[in-house]
């Protein structure tokens, strides 16, 4: 029985071809397209979940109320580890974890970069990081011990065993002796704790000057807390911990704010679980943006399933003499819904085996595009497979299931009679074509504004110049500052190049993906000012063409301006308060002294809240980044003339120049994928409606033939049957859009608020939406109606 149901179900679906293609086709998309955003989402979600003791792991953060605004930084002092373990007993082990810019690692003639992370002997006994080679306990027993990972220790020794090798790290003539004491496993894709080698954090430089100092924050501190420990009882100890630890900012905190507040309202210490911490960072994918790409998949999975649901019940009125006749043959209810049952499986089955194939494809490009760090592995994960199994059988059972278990029930009289029909005609089949476009006009809407914000933030006035300037990575196995003279001297008569100036920090990221933050906090006539500190060089200003408001530029000719001179933007001039701060001194007496003011500028990017801003020239710091202003019409040309001249000033450095221009993309590469996902999503969403209208329009107008016959033999026009036909369903679309456009209002306005800089939602974005998806609406059922109307009415007449 069960053979001869398959037969029949197969012979039905290729006597309708075009029904089974849309089907397959659409089930097909939907799958594919819902496997690889349910695999974003997946990967996401899944961060730091690998960790054995996760519940009990937290990082440590500080909360400060300044006159600035609200600021909240994972950033903590080097002795506050040990201070929590000391003070909060339900505290079992904290560690300081600083991850810091890529070094020079030297094993005989071979050199790489890598960054070090340096921490404390705890390290794995707070995270789930499997050792390959060395022992747990001695791994960081003494402190020029290091910890290779595995992928950096097969890159500098390759097959040979690095135990017990030594290895020289920093720049040349500055170089520390390391003994490799143990090899780790790579830390997943979707950890939040990257390490490509682990040092004791008493080899960090500067650590003898801040090993006390509670006010340098730059490490982040993890906790594990004690098994069935009540978080609160922690959060509740925390604040006279604050008290007793940071007495002199509370006092400043207090004396900006006259009002009475209490210590945790001023500054306080959070606690942020390990699974959470890949949706805290301030460019982190929001996990708002995480269940929205799910709830993508699953809006196109359910138009999909519409549109099977549409099709088959819009098909059973072709059908029901079959149905009546099986009955009549003595064909069971139950024995009905099987075959019918069984057809829609096996199309459900064709359509997600084909929609496994192409995301098995689309993966390696969709994960490159989206920055996803997806593996094809994941596709085959037993819990992730156990999910897709799951959703496959429960759309089937229900998409596929509730048409056979309708047309099982048409009654047999009146199926045989060929009067089979509902209490309310189409409402079912009108239901969900509204809910298809509904959902449609919503992706549509969400991604047009999605754009517009992005569009906006990059029209931003950035307050620099970034095009035709050039930024090169100095590396560190080079010193800067003398790669950047040796620069000035080979480029001193080549008239393509304005200007060079060094940097301590790139704008934007460039190819070596590299980008660094540095917030201080200044004192000035009792004012704390939180401010992006910049390192910068002569000629900094110039090459970026960053006018002088007040004061002067950096000179050479001024000796002091490399020790405690600076210049600030207006904004820091607005906080300190002063009208004229041009000689005026930060911190103590002769400390650092303005020099000049600038206009505002962005250093970061303009969706993150702004901060006034400070330029030194600090001679002791390296020089990281070299900018150069070029004036030229062949950008390729003076790329290759750079690269040229970097192999004479830099041989031990590989060339990775790019322009400022390129380099700012990375500021918006969270609104980027978010349009780039929900414009893709919107243009498979409608395609599949229309996919569907298509064959419902067919099937309408099919039934309805006989009828358009008899209104052209009583005179009605080809214009007039098309019209009738197209606003039956242009006020479904109607219908559908007035549903969306609040929905996506709401959605859009609770998104964009999120902004420092943010557009103003434009009411004609739905109009033109409206308009697109009607028209695009109607052009789709035009098709048909225009065809059937344009036949001869003979045809459709003849066999009554």
């Amino acid at each position: 029985m069960f053979k001869n149901y398959l037969k029949i179900a197969w012979r039905n679906i290729k006597r309708n071809k075009l029904h089974s293609f849309i089907n397959v086709a659409g089930l097909a998309v939907a799958f594919s397209v819902c496997i690889l955003l349910f695999l974003v989402a997946y990967f996401h979600l899944s961060f730091d979940s690998f960790h054995e003791e996760k519940s009990q792991l937290f990082r440590t953060s500080r909360f400060t109320n300044s006159v600035q605004g609200p600021e909240m930084s994972s950033q903590m002092p080097l002795p506050a580890a040990a201070a929590f373990e000391a003070e909060i007993p339900e505290i079992e082990i904290a560690v300081t974890v600083n991850r810091g810019m890529p070094e020079n690692i030297a094993y005989g003639n071979k050199n790489i970069e890598r960054p070090i992370t340096r921490t404390e002997p705890d390290f794995l006994d707070l995270f789930t990081f499997h050792i390959i080679k060395g022992n747990r306990e001695t791994m960081l027993s003494g402190i020029h011990n290091i910890a290779l990972s595995e992928s950096t220790a097969n890159a500098i020794f390759g097959e040979t065993d690095p135990i017990g090798k030594e290895l020289k790290i920093g720049k040349l003539g500055e170089e520390q002796i390391y003994s490799v004491s143990a090899v780790v496993k790579d830390a997943p894709k979707n950890s939040s704790i990257r390490f490509d080698a682990v040092a004791r954090i008493e080899s960090i430089n500067g650590y003898a000057e801040n090993k006390n100092n509670w006010a340098s924050n730059a490490s982040n501190v993890f906790i594990k807390i004690a098994e069935n420990t009540n978080l609160r009882m922690i959060e509740d100890k925390l604040v006279p911990f604050v008290e007793k630890y940071y007495p002199e900012q509370l006092a400043q905190l207090k004396s900006e704010h006259p009002e009475t507040m209490e210590t945790h309202e001023l500054l306080n210490i959070g606690l942020t679980n390990i699974e959470d911490i890949h949706f805290s960072g301030e460019r982190s994918a929001p996990k708002a943006l995480v269940y929205a790409i799910m709830s993508l998949g699953i809006f196109i999975l359910l138009i999909a399933c519409f549109n099977f649901v549409n099709l088959n019940m819009a098909r059973s009125f072709k059908r029901s003499r079959e149905l009546g006749v099986r009955k009549t043959l003595g064909a069971f209810k139950g024995q009905l819904f099987l075959q019918l049952w069984g057809e829609a499986f096996l199309l459900y089955f064709f359509g997600f085996i084909i929609g496994m194939v192409v995301a098995y494809q689309l993966l390696p490009s969709f994960s490159a595009q989206f920055g996803g760090g997806l593996d094809i592995a994941v596709l085959f994960h037993p819990t992730f497979l156990a999910i897709l199994v799951g959703v496959f059988i429960g759309v089937t059972l229900i998409a596929g299931g509730y048409p056979a278990l309708k047309m099982a029930n048409f009654r047999l009289v009146e199926i045989l009679k060929g009067n089979v029909s509902t209490k309310k005609p189409g409402a079912l089949r009108n239901t969900l074509l509204v809910g298809q476009f509904a959902i449609s006009s919503l992706l549509i809407c969400m991604s047009w504004i999605a754009s517009q914000q992005l569009d906006f933030l990059r029209e931003i006035p950035i307050g620099f110049e970034k095009d035709q300037v050039v930024s090169i990575p100095v590396g560190y196995q080079e010193d800067g500052r003398k790669v950047l003279a040796r620069m000035r001297n080979e480029l001193a008569n080549d008239s393509n190049i304005i200007s060079i100036a060094g940097a301590g920090g790139n704008l934007g990221r460039g190819r070596d993906r590299t980008t660094s933050t540095s917030i201080i906090g200044w004192d000035y006539d009792q004012k704390q000012i939180s401010a992006y500190r910049l390192l910068g060089d002569f000629d900094y200003l110039k090459t970026l063409q960053i006018p002088i408001l007040k004061g002067r530029d950096f000179d050479p000719a001024f000796s002091t301006d490399t020790t405690n001179a600076v210049i600030v933007t207006e904004s820091f001039v607005k906080a300190m308060g002063e009208s004229d701060p041009v000689g005026k001194y930060l911190g103590r007496e002769e400390g650092n002294q303005i020099i000049g003011v600038v206009p505002d500028f962005n250093a970061y990017s303009p969706s993150e809240r702004t901060l006034p801003i400070l330029i030194d020239l600090s001679a002791d710091e390296a020089i990281n980044y070299i900018f150069l202003k070029v004036s030229t019409d062949n950008p390729q040309l003076v790329m290759e003339r750079l690269a040229s001249v970097w192999e004479k000033v830099a041989p031990r450095s590989m060339f990775n120049g790019s322009f400022l221009d390129e380099n700012l993309q990375a500021w918006y590469e969270v609104e980027s994928t978010m349009t780039q996902i929900f414009g893709i999503a919107s243009g498979i969403a409608i395609l599949l409606s229309c996919l569907g209208l298509f064959a419902i329009s067919l099937l309408v107008i099919e039934l309805r033939t006989k009828e358009i016959g008899i209104r052209k033999v009583m005179g009605a026009s080809v214009k007039g049957i098309v019209r009738m036909i197209s606003v039956h369903f242009l006020k479904l679309v109607l219908i559908s859009f007035v549903i969306a456009v609040p929905l996506a209002w709401y959605a859009m306005q609770n998104w964009i608020e999120g902004y420092e800089n943010r557009i103003a939602i434009d009411p004609l974005t739905f109009v033109w939406v409206g308009f697109l998806v009607a028209l695009i609406a109607v052009l789709t059922v035009s098709f048909h109606a225009i065809r059937v109307a344009m036949a001869n009415p003979v045809k459709s007449l003849k066999t009554e």
